[in-house]
């Protein structure tokens, strides 16, 4: 089981010009150097330190909203309910950590990738709380057997994290109430409302299933895990894994913004904010790593002469989070701008790795 690491603190610069003098920035490296060719060796523990356990992490979120939601159909109460809302509020902020590496296992299909199952929101920011909220009176109200065979077969508009915060924040009746009494009544008053409930959590089970499964067991139809083709150099469509890792970063940063997803995200539970600044702390580990990390790639940023680009990077990141402590969409579109030009420029160059590719949104 990998296990999810807390996350540290940008290294300072004083540590780094000391790390940089004595030929190792890296942590427990002994006597010998960091340079360009240890990318691999970041890369790996990139993976099996952050990106992982964030692929577990949200396995484990999304099984507890699952087990909040069973607990809250088998008793509901204003207590059940509480818990249901802040398992989906959770979990949600988690799918923002994981959402920047949107590649391998969430994104495999041309046509029906597994992110888009999850995250409506994502494909081309599109917000459909008004289709999710159709589907599930229609639900209710017709006869069908609401089974995992019947949600598993419906598009990815219908399900996913919106579905669920749909069913959880407010009624299915028209009057969409979002007080938590009148929630209590609609489930008490529609018996089914539970069964959209509850098949909807599952089809969010399945595909953080499915994302786990892919990275550490068998990926697609090949024999080997996400994890052993991605570092061993053998993606499919032949990009090399750090490209593929940059790329992602940046492609889901561009979206933030251009898609203005803070003022659309989360439209009933407003926990938007706290998914973004998820994001930037996903962002930050991927770069510097966590306590258990001896070589980052800021690490060999550094290393190689880049540390002014490295403090640029944090400078940014720091001017994010300060955007998001004070809710300021208008700052945060053009912070996040800064960073995605970071991930376009400073960081591919400080590690010398070409992209190749026109930036553009990526949805």
């Amino acid at each position: 089981m990998w296990e999810k690491k807390p996350r540290g603190w940008m290294i300072t610069a004083a540590v780094a010009v000391a790390a940089i003098v004595a030929g190792c920035v890296g942590k427990d490296r002994g006597e010998k150097p960091i340079d360009a060719s240890d990318i691999s060796q970041a890369l790996e523990q990139a993976v099996d330190q952050t990106i992982i356990p964030t692929v577990q992490a949200f396995k484990l979120e999304v099984s507890t909203l699952e087990q909040s939601a069973e607990a809250f159909c088998n008793t509901p109460s204003n207590d059940a309910l509480s818990a249901l809302q802040n398992g989906w509020l959770i979990t949600f902020e988690q799918w923002y950590a994981l959402s920047i590496y949107n590649f391998g296992p969430l994104n495999d299909d041309i046509v029906f990738p597994a992110y888009t199952f999850i995250d409506s929101l994502r494909l081309r920011g599109t917000n459909y709380l008004e289709t999710v909220r159709s589907e599930i009176a229609s639900d209710i109200d017709d006869s069908i057997t609401l089974d995992a065979d019947y949600f598993a077969a419906k598009t990815f508009q219908n399900v996913g994290l919106l579905a669920v915060e749909s069913a959880s924040f407010e009624t299915s009746t028209a009057e969409h109430s979002q007080q938590a009494t009148d929630i209590l009544a609609d489930f008490n008053n529609q018996p089914r409302k539970c069964d959209v409930l509850l098949s909807l959590t599952g089809q969010l089970m399945r595909w953080a299933d499915y994302t786990e499964e892919g990275w550490l067991t068998q990926y697609k139809n090949s024999a080997e895990s996400y994890r052993s083709l991605f570092l061993n150099d053998q993606l499919e469509d032949g990009s090399a894994p750090i490209t593929q890792l940059i790329v992602a970063v940046q492609e889901f940063l561009d979206y933030l913004q251009a898609r203005n997803v803070v003022n659309v995200a989360a439209p009933l539970a407003g926990n938007s904010w706290a998914a973004i600044s998820s994001t930037i702390d996903a962002v930050e580990e991927l770069l510097q790593g966590s306590e258990h990390t001896t070589i980052s790639l800021f690490d060999i940023m550094i290393a190689t002469g880049n540390q002014n680009a490295v403090d640029t990077v944090q400078g940014n990141i720091a001017q994010i989070r300060s955007a998001i402590a004070s809710e300021d969409a208008d700052m945060l579109e053009i912070t996040l701008g800064y960073l995605d030009g970071n991930f376009k420029r400073e960081i591919p160059d400080s590690l010398d790795v070409e992209l190749g590719i026109n930036f553009s949104d990526g949805d």
